[in-house]
C-alpha cells in the first residue's frame, strides 16, 4: 500500500499558489509509513512493513503439496498438504483446510485441520474445532475445544515424573496397610 501526501513541498494547491508545507511526520503503530514523492527530487521514503500474523517466516498456501522435511526458524502457518516431517522453532498453525501426514515438532502447535502423525511441543498443543488429530501428543500443556476429534495418546512430561513417584508411593503404602491389617480367621466365630 502506498500513501501520497497532498501537500508535498513545491506542489501547487487548488488556488495555484505553490505550497511550502512539509509533510507531516510518520505516525508509529500498525499503519505503514507513507511514501512522499516529489517530482523535482524523485526521492522516496521507505515504507515500513505491515505487521504480519506473528511475524510469519513461512506460509504454505491452500492448494500446495509438499513431501519431505520442512524446517521453520520462526512462526509458520500451513494451509496446504504436507507429507513427511515438520519442525518449527516458533508457533506452528495448521489451518482448517490443511491435511498433514507428518511428524510435527514445535514450540507451540495449534491445529485446526486434519493431522495424521505424532505431535511434540515444548510449550503446548492446541486442538481447535474442527481439528482432527490421529496420532500421539507429547507436550507439557494441552488445550482441546469442543468438536475436536483426537484419536491417540497424550503424554505430558511433568505428569510422567510425578506419576512415577506417586505410583511407587501408593504401592508401598498399600503394602504397609496390608501388613498392619489384623488377620481374621474365617473359621473362628469371635
Amino acid at each position: 500500500m502506498v500513501w501520497f501526501d497532498r501537500n508535498v513541498i513545491g506542489k501547487k494547491d487548488a488556488e495555484g499558489e505553490e505550497s511550502q508545507t512539509a509533510p507531516e511526520p510518520a505516525k508509529t503503530g500498525s499503519q505503514p509509513v507513507p511514501i512522499a514523492l516529489t517530482p523535482e527530487s524523485g526521492a522516496k521514503m521507505e515504507i515500513a512493513p505491515e505487521p504480519a500474523e506473528s511475524a510469519l517466516v513461512g506460509y504454505l498456501y491452500k492448494g500446495c503439496r509438499i513431501s519431505g522435511q520442512l524446517t521453520f526458524q520462526g512462526a509458520a502457518r500451513i494451509e496446504g498438504n504436507v507429507d513427511g516431517e515438520v519442525h518449527c522453532h516458533g508457533t506452528l498453525t495448521i489451518g482448517e483446510g490443511a491435511e498433514v501426514r507428518a511428524k510435527i515438532t514445535g514450540q507451540v502447535v495449534t491445529i485446526r485441520g486434519r493431522v495424521e502423525g505424532n505431535v511434540t511441543a515444548k510449550e503446548k498443543v492446541e486442538l481447535i474445532a474442527p481439528a482432527r488429530l490421529y496420532g500421539n501428543i507429547n507436550a507439557p500443556r494441552l488445550v482441546i475445544t469442543e468438536g475436536v476429534v483426537f484419536d491417540g495418546d497424550c503424554s505430558m512430561g511433568v505428569a510422567k515424573q510425578k506419576g512415577g513417584v506417586a505410583s511407587s508411593n501408593s504401592v508401598s503404602a498399600d503394602r504397609a496397610a496390608a501388613g498392619q491389617a489384623p488377620l481374621l480367621d474365617p473359621g473362628s466365630d469371635s
